[in-house]
């Protein structure tokens, strides 16, 4: 067990894939993770392992936690959209991750190996960041990490006003974000293994 709580989160709307239950699986692998899924699909007919919790909430719901965190009119109309607010999770669901030393988000297409032999105590003390990509990062559950996707990034062209105000999916924690995130934090070590 890591001495470092991790809690990956999942929100989810529509159907889950078929294969969602080898997912759950795959999570209940992992004990020395939190997995939060956030979803108004009925999950009586999932066997849901301790490490994982299911908060029941519809879509319209999670809209209303962003619109406290931006000061503007903001677009989310389709659920896949949330994946260009995935930086914003440690703001959306900070009640869920009091306590939390790292919060992350995580696809419903991966099966997990066992993670920690990878993402350890050593790895969580030393790196602020683990991973880049959308289909798993974990982040350091501090106020500035938590608020890096509310700033302006020089020499894009593109601010996250824009990303927001815009129905179209532009992939921002995988793309923009992901080249500038924690290049100028101090706090809480080294970051971007990749």
């Amino acid at each position: 067990m890591n001495k470092h709580s991790v809690a990956l989160i999942l929100p989810y709307y529509g159907k889950f894939p078929n294969y969602f239950p080898l997912w759950l699986k795959s999570a209940g692998a992992n004990p020395s993770f939190t997995f939060m899924i956030f979803t108004d699909i009925d999950m009586s007919g999932y066997n849901i392992p301790p490490n994982v919790q299911v908060h029941h909430m519809t879509f319209e719901d999670i809209k209303k936690m962003i619109s406290p965190h931006l000061d503007f009119d903001f677009v989310c109309d389709t659920p896949y959209k949330l994946c260009d607010y995935r930086p914003m999770f440690g703001l959306i669901f900070e009640d869920y991750l009091s306590g939390y030393d790292f919060w992350g988000f995580c696809d419903s297409d991966v099966i997990f190996g066992d993670m920690s032999k990878y993402i350890n105590d050593d790895i969580l003390d030393k790196y602020g960041r683990i991973c880049r990509l959308g289909h798993i990062q974990i982040l350091r559950n501090t106020d500035s990490v938590n608020h890096f996707a509310l700033h302006e990034l020089p020499g894009w062209g593109i601010s996250y006003r824009h990303i927001f105000r815009t129905r179209v999916h532009i992939a921002y924690e995988e793309t923009i974000l992901a080249e500038n995130l924690f290049s100028k934090f101090t706090d809480g070590g080294g970051y971007a293994v990749r």
